[in-house]
């Protein structure tokens, strides 16, 4: 009986220690599909934004949109941060997951945040403000945070 019992043990061990691996890379590989699939769809988004109007001082144009960032679960390593930036004239999203980073192409202007939205840490919903504006002559998009539907309709964030 003890040795069935340590042969059980063991079997189970070298099984956990096999699939251990595997689960990790399929639970990263759920959350970074998640983002790529919703960085895409914010990326065409902001792209038929800044194609279809014009950029103002006052920053008339604009979309609001949801960001989910996904939790860490059993199917999910989750997101652990989800940041916009600007590098040569472009607007960036970049994410990690686990270790590793993720950089996506959004928009071929440059995207300005706010200290409310340079970075994103809380797994869940997030209700973003992107406005498209011209500051020095250039066309610029920022990123806000979505305070309520009286201020998405009298002005941005």
């Amino acid at each position: 009986m003890i040795y069935r019992l340590v042969i059980a043990v063991a079997i189970m061990t070298a099984l956990f220690g096999a699939t251990a691996p595997a689960l990790s890379t399929a639970r990263a590989d759920a959350a970074n599909s998640a983002m790529e699939r919703q960085m895409g769809e914010l990326a065409a988004e902001l792209a038929t934004l800044v194609e279809t109007n014009a950029a103002t001082l006052d920053g008339d144009a604009q979309r609001v949109v949801e960001i989910r960032l996904p939790a860490q679960t059993y199917t999910s390593a989750g997101v652990d941060h989800l940041g916009f930036s600007a590098q040569a004239g472009v607007g960036l999203a970049t994410w990690q997951v686990a270790s590793q980073k993720q950089t996506e192409q959004l928009v071929d202007i440059p995207l300005r945040t706010t200290a409310s939205t340079d970075r994103l840490n809380e797994p869940g919903t997030h209700r973003l403000v992107f406005v498209l504006t011209r500051s020095d002559g250039r066309r610029v998009l920022t990123v806000h945070r979505f305070k309520s539907d009286a201020v998405a309709r009298g002005g941005h964030a």
